[in-house]
């Protein structure tokens, strides 16, 4: 199965589940600002945490995406330089999300 990853503040993630979608870019950008979900390969996740919240003390989630399922859903993902950007919001559905695991800034 082809995976792309996300890093998720665990609270954004959390609330998410109620609207049955997710709808954050990335650390404090809406999917509206910015046009996309930011997402990484798996291999990558390490950096864009040290990267990008190394600052921040609040739980984190590596957010495990079945392209094949984003695709099912009709959620476009684009890649730009090697990175892939999800290019809709993030259905909140086990064919889609395939995995959640807390990480460490």
């Amino acid at each position: 199965m082809d995976v792309i990853c996300h890093v998720a503040i665990e609270d954004d993630w959390e609330m998410s589940r109620g609207f049955g979608q997710y709808e954050v870019s990335k650390r404090g950008v809406p999917l509206d600002d910015a046009g996309y979900v930011r997402a990484t390969t798996p291999e990558r996740v390490a950096e864009v945490v040290r990267d990008g919240y190394a600052d921040l003390s609040l739980p984190l989630l590596r957010i495990d995406l079945s392209l094949a399922g984003l695709e099912r859903a009709g959620v476009p993902v684009e890649w730009h330089d090697g990175d892939p950007r999800v290019v809709g919001p993030i259905p909140m559905d086990p064919d889609v999300v395939v995995g959640e695991e807390p990480l460490k800034p």
